[in-house]
């Protein structure tokens, strides 16, 4: 081959990759792969975790744990809170049960998939309890039906653990770096640690 023809099979080499690399640029993710990405990574998560997946809500009031101590997680499969995992680490005391139009004050920590923290609403990090308004309609509010639907299980003084899928997250809510963001418009999964510090 002669210097000429190895420089245009050169050429021709690089425009192909090139070509095909400004072509993935402009793939997209449909919503249908967004769903599986997630479905995926909330596998790997309840695998490396050893989280047993419960039918039903076990009856006690302490931290649901199975016979290896194992934390066990309850899996909404209808209602408007389908796809979220319940895990309860303490239920609270009295019997009053969160509705709607009342005042939750809250304390959280919510970390995507991988483990990153993205929001610390935690005693550490805040002095006051967040707080927001019950709303069985909420689709898109701040505190999605996922986030909300975690707080009726709960009394005062409770505590939970919940995975909340993309479609029933939150929005519009600020970030430990300031930034405001949307796990429902981002498509991102979240893995939130959750406490009932009151009611009104």
């Amino acid at each position: 081959m002669t210097p000429i023809n190895r420089i245009r099979t050169v050429v021709v080499t690089l425009s192909t990759a090139l070509i095909a690399a400004l072509s993935s640029c402009g793939d997209t993710m449909t919503y249908s792969d967004y769903q599986d990405k997630e479905e995926e990574s909330i596998e790997n998560f309840i695998k490396a975790k050893k989280i047993s997946i419960a039918g039903s809500m076990p009856e006690t009031d302490g931290e649901w744990l199975n016979g290896e101590g194992n934390e066990i997680y309850f899996l909404y499969t209808s209602g408007k809170s389908k796809g979220l995992y319940y895990h309860q680490i303490k239920q609270g005391e009295g019997e009053t049960i969160p509705q709607d139009n009342w005042t939750a004050y809250i304390r959280y920590a919510g970390y995507d998939m991988s483990g990153n923290m993205i929001y610390n609403c935690t005693a550490q990090y805040a002095p006051d309890p967040q707080s927001f308004k019950l709303n069985s309609k909420a689709s898109e509010a701040t505190y999605g039906i996922g986030f909300q639907q975690a707080v009726r299980n709960m009394r005062v003084g409770g505590k939970c653990k919940v995975i909340i899928p993309f479609n029933i997250g939150n929005s519009d809510n600020t970030t430990i770096k300031g930034h405001v963001t949307s796990d429902a418009a981002e498509y991102r999964t979240m893995y939130y640690e959750i406490e009932l510090v009151g009611l009104e």
